[in-house]
C-alpha cells in the first residue's frame, strides 16, 4: 500500500459528520460571543452629549464601568498628581489602551471564525466527495450510479454551506462591534483632550457650556 493510499483511507475514515458537528459547535459559540458583546456594548453606551459632561466632572447618567468614565476618573478622582501635561497624556493613553483591550474581548474569535469557517466547510465537502467516489468506484456504470453520485456530492456540499452560514454572522457582527469600539475610543480621546486642557490649559474653553 502506497502512502497516497494510506492517506486516502485515513481521510475517508474521518468522514464528514465530525466537520458538521464542529461547525454547529462553532456556530453556538459564535452566537454566545455575539450576544455577550452586544449586551456589553448596550449597557455601556454613552451618547456624545452625555459624555461631554465628563469634562466638567459629572458622571450622571453614565455607566460606572464604561470606557469614558473609567478613563476620565484617572484625572477626576485626583488619585494621582500629574507632573505635567505629558505625564497626564501618557497615563491616560495607557488607560485607553487597557479599556480598548477590554472592549475588544471576543472579537478576535469572531474574526478568526469568519475567516476560517468556510475552509472548515470546504474540508468537509472534500472529504465527502472523496468518500463518495471511493464507494461508487465499485458500482457499475448505470443510471443509478449517476444518481447516487449526484446525491453524494449534494450531501457533501452541505458542509460548505454550513461553513458560510457560520462565517457570515461572525464577520458581520465583528465589523459592527469594531465600529462600536472605535467610536468609544474616539469619544474617550475627545474627553481626555478636554480634561487635560482644563487641568493644564488654564481654562474651560467652552467645554462646560452644556449643563
Amino acid at each position: 500500500m502506497t502512502f497516497s493510499d494510506m492517506l486516502q483511507e485515513f481521510f475517508i475514515a474521518l468522514g464528514v459528520e465530525w466537520v458538521l458537528y464542529l461547525l454547529i459547535l462553532l456556530s453556538v459559540l459564535s452566537l454566545a460571543v455575539i450576544f455577550e458583546r452586544w449586551l456589553f456594548y448596550f449597557r455601556r453606551r454613552v451618547q456624545p452629549d452625555v459624555a461631554r459632561r465628563l469634562v466638567c466632572g459629572s458622571t450622571d447618567g453614565m455607566p460606572a464601568d464604561c470606557m469614558e468614565v473609567i478613563v476620565a476618573k484617572t484625572i477626576l478622582d485626583g488619585g494621582r498628581n500629574f507632573i505635567d501635561r505629558e505625564d497626564a497624556e501618557s497615563a491616560l493613553e495607557t488607560e485607553v489602551r487597557k479599556q480598548k483591550a477590554r472592549y475588544e474581548k471576543g472579537l478576535t474569535f469572531l474574526a478568526t471564525l469568519g475567516n476560517n469557517a468556510p475552509f472548515i466547510g470546504l474540508l468537509g465537502t472534500v472529504l465527502g466527495i472523496m468518500a463518495a467516489f471511493f464507494v461508487l468506484a465499485d458500482v457499475g456504470e448505470t443510471a443509478e450510479k449517476n444518481e447516487l453520485l449526484m446525491t453524494a456530492i449534494s450531501e457533501a456540499l452541505v458542509a460548505t454551506a454550513m461553513g458560510l452560514i457560520v462565517a457570515i454572522p461572525a464577520v458581520m457582527f465583528y465589523n459592527i462591534f469594531r465600529r462600536k469600539v472605535s467610536a468609544s475610543v474616539e469619544q474617550t480621546k475627545e474627553i481626555v483632550t478636554g480634561l487635560i486642557h482644563r487641568k493644564f490649559g488654564g481654562g474651560e474653553d467652552g467645554w462646560c457650556d452644556t449643563k
